[in-house]
């Protein structure tokens, strides 16, 4: 019998009437078979699906690091926001008042302080002062590409959203998620310019992707790197 290249749990299934695969975080590579079928057999599927049990495998690993459970919590020492090109050093101090706020101190250090052991306000203190600093460099650079494209906006927002870097209205109000800080600066401005272009389509059209491509000619390199950001989140920013 021929050895199968993959570890694999082998699962018969009276309602199966083919075989199928499957990988998960929790199991790996599953293998769903009929009842009656020749597991002799396997080990050549297998082979055959080599490229796409590797690929399905490494998503699943992908998956499962960023789901593990959190480490005990820890005020960062560091902030890194790639956007605008500076990193903070972070100091903390606590203090008797039942809340915790966050200080600039000077060109490249913040002061957190307070009740600095308490996760919930450092993290709720922390993304405070991440929005004022969404305000304060990236709303420009939004208004500065609406001119330069020419694609006006009616309205903008800042907000901290979980699934979205930015978003566009139908009411044309464009939303910018303030953890865009953490990306580079091309990514920005590409997410920047994907909503802009939501201002003359509404929806993800053939139409549309042409205007993206206008604006910025290598969206897809952007649009494919965009992809793997999340998972560089600072844990009191995700």
């Amino acid at each position: 019998m021929t050895e199968a290249l993959f570890q694999y749990h082998l699962r018969v299934s009276p309602r199966a009437r083919n075989i199928r695969l499957r990988v998960t975080m929790q199991r790996g590579l599953e293998v769903v078979v009929p009842r009656g079928y020749d597991s002799a057999k396997i080990p050549a599927l297998l082979a055959r699906k080599k490229h796409w049990i590797r690929s399905a495998m490494e998503q699943a690993e992908s998956r499962r690091k960023f789901f593990e459970p959190e480490p005990v919590w820890r005020l960062p020492t560091e902030i890194k926001l790639a956007a605008i090109g500076l990193d903070w050093h972070v100091l903390q101090r606590e203090t008797d008042v039942p809340w915790v706020a966050v200080r600039e101190i000077g060109p490249s250090t913040l002061l957190v302080f307070g009740k600095v052991a308490d996760e919930r306000r450092c993290r709720a203190a922390l993304n405070r002062w991440l929005m004022r600093e969404t305000r304060k460099h990236l709303v420009p650079r939004l208004e500065e590409l609406s001119r330069r494209t020419g694609l006006r906006l009616k309205r903008l927002m800042v907000k901290k959203q979980k699934t979205r870097w930015a978003s566009c209205s139908r009411h044309r109000t464009i939303s910018l998620n303030a953890k865009l800080l953490f990306l580079p600066s091309e990514l920005v401005d590409y997410v920047i310019v994907h909503e802009l272009c939501h201002l003359s389509e509404m929806n993800h059209s053939q139409h549309f992707w042409q205007l993206v491509r206008h604006h910025c000619p290598d969206f897809q390199k952007r649009d494919t790197q965009l992809r793997e950001m999340w998972k560089r989140l600072h844990r009191w920013a995700s």
